[in-house]
């Protein structure tokens, strides 16, 4: 009779822990990750100055200063949770 008991105890207690398991596993696979949001224009002009700022700092060619300014944007701007940008922006 304690055999018995014992069994069914623990078939219940594995029974439980695979529920816990699957849905736990449904519960994540069905989060989206949020849509990141453009920055605004000023945010991404300050950036831009930063930027090159750090290149002057870091001793940045001509030849891959384009490259280098969209990289350190990007960077920052992944960093606050904004989209990225595919061209610089243009001085105003």
């Amino acid at each position: 009779m304690k055999d018995t008991l014992k069994r069914l105890t623990m078939k219940k207690f594995i029974l439980a822990l695979a529920l816990l398991t699957l849905t736990s596993n449904a519960a994540y696979s069905q989060e989206d990750e949020p849509e990141l949001m453009e920055a605004p224009v000023e945010y991404v002009m300050s950036l831009l100055a930063q930027c090159k700022i750090d290149a002057s700092d870091d001793e940045i060619t001509i030849a891959e200063m384009n490259n280098y300014l969209l990289t350190c944007i990007n960077d920052e701007l992944e960093a606050s949770d904004y989209k990225s940008i595919t061209a610089l922006p243009e001085a105003s």
